[in-house]
């Protein structure tokens, strides 16, 4: 990747969204104290609105300093260890802030690598799955921002709600390029705009792809995702209500294996366990992902679909 190129692409396209040059890097680097530790302060939420570095004010409103400033002292040490802990400190400062997108904001100039902001163009299209709540459906779509970082090649998921944007409504002179740009990282002949498809479509499709390619890491994460997506269109094949929060894919295949004849046999309902165990091992992200599990994981999803579609 030409990642020059790729950073003067990246100034164009926000310009032509926005009408303006931005400069998102140096609110990054005014805000880089707070991975070290420290709270966030209302100094800081001012470093972010910074009208000359992009347009901040023509969609999103800080609360008053009087409402917040005293709850953000205790932020202290939150961002340090991100993504580590993320859910409590997501949810932490949604309480200081009572909206989602602004702590998308907050979280975003902190943590460019790992955070983007909870844009609905981008939602829409990754058709991410509902939360329970705001913090659940932010996670929900991070982390279908982060399986396509790590599938553009990009280092920054903040940068890829932009591409999806970019793929999908910017002229076709940008989708071009952001190709061009990004074309020793994609696999086989797939465009962005194919990946984009089918995160929400066909994730099994893309994870042999991957793996074919050799990128254990980023073939895990596509399976995972198509695990999570046969276990949702099998409980919506059957009608069955998901309530908890903490533990949806455990109380899907619990009502899976008590309301369907034909995941409540043995041999089919132990598939679905041992899937979701090897779903867990992969979803934390560690650096390395064994090619056997990874192979395991993908041909249990296929097994698991091909159970499915019989009678």
């Amino acid at each position: 990747m030409d990642e020059n190129k790729y950073k003067d692409l990246f100034k164009k396209i926000t310009k032509k969204k926005s009408g303006k040059e931005q400069d998102l890097e140096i609110i990054e680097k005014r805000l880089q104290h707070l991975r070290k530790n420290g709270a966030l302060s209302y100094e800081d939420l001012i470093k972010i609105k910074d009208e000359y570095a992009w347009p901040f004010s023509e969609y999103w409103m800080w609360p008053s300093r009087e409402q917040i400033e005293t709850k953000l002292k205790k932020t202290d040490g939150w961002f340090k260890n991100l993504p580590e802990g993320e859910e409590k400190v997501i949810d932490g400062l949604n309480k200081v802030f009572k909206n989602i997108s602004l702590v998308s904001i907050v979280l975003r100039f902190i943590h460019p690598e790992h955070y983007a902001i909870y844009s609905r163009p981008p939602l829409k299209i990754l058709r991410s799955e509902r939360g329970a709540s705001d913090v659940d459906e932010y996670l929900n779509y991070i982390k279908d921002l982060r399986i396509l970082r790590d599938s553009f090649g990009v280092t920054k998921t903040s940068e890829v709600d932009m591409i999806v944007w970019a793929i999908f409504y910017a002229e076709e002179e940008y989708v071009d390029d952001l190709n061009a740009a990004l074309a020793e990282s994609l696999p086989g002949n797939l465009s962005l705009k194919d990946l984009i498809t089918f995160l929400p479509h066909s994730p099994l499709k893309i994870a042999k792809v991957f793996y074919k390619k050799g990128d254990y890491k980023t073939a895990g994460f596509w399976a995972a995702k198509a695990y999570e997506k046969f276990l949702y269109d099998e409980c919506a094949k059957y009608r069955i209500d998901i309530i908890e929060k903490a533990h949806k894919r455990a109380e899907m295949i619990r009502k899976l294996t008590w309301r369907t004849d034909k995941w409540r046999f043995l041999k089919n309902k132990d598939l679905l366990h041992a899937t979701k165990k090897l779903r867990n091992k992969i979803i934390p992200g560690i650096k390395n992902f064994p090619k056997d599990m990874v192979n395991g994981l993908i041909n249990n999803v296929e097994e698991l679909k091909n159970i499915s579609s019989e009678g």
